[in-house]
């Protein structure tokens, strides 16, 4: 008799540890390193690379800063916020054993592949994807594995952790048209298109002081007002623009096609980054389908490629006419 109640107990511990393992599988309770898709260690990551089959977005760090695919600055604040992501990403469960295959597959076919590249480590390669069909949630797989994981943020409810790794190489800039201190401006060129000689050349010389001339003959002008100069200068230190317009706004817009941009500002920095903006007039839609000129907005076009909406109140400063740097008993004649 006492055999055989060890042998029921025997057997219900069996049938309990079977049931766990089973609801296990099922529930995706994981037992393992469940920080293996995170890097930590943030600060040595130097290079990030979202790539899908659409895009591929290059984030790295150069010099000090980040660039996005080399040539445009990144912006601080979302680089961070994708550095946080990669830092706390999660193993919460194995892939459901019933959907393994198929999630596998689409892992590799479908999803997008991050690689981190560290100062101290060969790359580490993550393929990522969204499933909106069983489970509704991210599941990612690294190089050379055949596991698929379920992955999340703690704290974080939002399930589409694939969505937060944006493959557009235009999400990632930082909107700054201009972005520079006084010391590191060479020139500006201010050109009016509407009144000509209102236009001016401005040479920033550091310690022996600013040249400033006519834009069409430059003629050089003597009697200037220096803290004009300096205060106009320090307005390049934060002008950023809204956003980029998408294809069918360049196409509406009438402004762009006018002949002339309303203003080229042109600026050279110390390393002899030339910067120019061409402005063209922001148009809103009108009653009976004709455009209304926007006294707030204003397109910028930057270095013939980039086009974009910016609030005047962020350009307008840049924009003077060469009467706003001369004695104001002289400013009359500009203004």
């Amino acid at each position: 008799m006492k055999k055989k109640y060890w042998l029921y107990i025997l057997f219900v511990c069996l049938l309990a540890i079977t049931v766990m393992t089973l609801l296990n599988r099922r529930s995706g309770t994981f037992k393992g390193d469940e920080n293996q898709f995170a890097i930590k260690d943030t600060g040595s990551i130097d290079l990030i690379e979202i790539k899908s089959h659409e895009n591929t977005v290059i984030l790295e760090r150069m010099q000090g800063r980040w660039m996005v695919n080399g040539h445009y600055s990144a912006s601080n604040k979302k680089i961070a916020g994708l550095l946080m992501i990669i830092s706390r990403l999660q193993v919460s469960a194995p892939v459901p054993g019933a959907i393994k295959y198929e999630i596998t597959g689409k892992l590799k076919d479908e999803g997008k592949r991050l690689m981190v590249v560290t100062d101290r480590k060969s790359p580490h390669v993550i393929f990522m994807y969204h499933d909106t069909v069983y489970t509704y949630t991210t599941y990612m797989m690294l190089e050379y594995s055949d596991q698929p994981f379920r992955v999340g943020i703690p704290g974080y409810p939002q399930k589409n952790m694939s969505g937060l790794f944006v493959d557009e190489p235009g999400y990632w800039r930082d909107n700054s048209i201009f972005r520079l201190n006084e010391d590191e401006i060479i020139s500006v060129s201010m050109y009016n298109g509407m009144y000509p000689d209102r236009s001016f050349y401005l040479v920033n010389n550091g310690d022996s002081g600013y040249k400033l001339y006519t834009y069409s003959d430059s003629v050089e002008i003597k009697d200037f007002v220096n803290e004009q100069v300096r205060q106009y200068l320090s307005y390049f230190s934060s002008v950023s623009f809204e956003r980029f317009l998408s294809d069918e706004e360049k196409t509406d817009q009438p402004g762009l096609k006018e002949a002339k941009p309303d203003n080229i500002i042109t600026v050279t920095d110390s390393r002899n980054n030339v910067i120019k903006v061409e402005t063209f007039r922001w148009y809103d839609p009108g009653q009976e389908g004709q455009p209304v000129p926007d006294l707030n907005r204003l397109i910028a076009v930057i270095n013939d490629t980039d086009v974009v909406v910016a609030r005047y109140v962020e350009l307008d400063p840049a924009i003077k006419d060469i009467g706003y740097f001369l004695e104001k008993e002289k400013n009359n004649l500009y203004n």
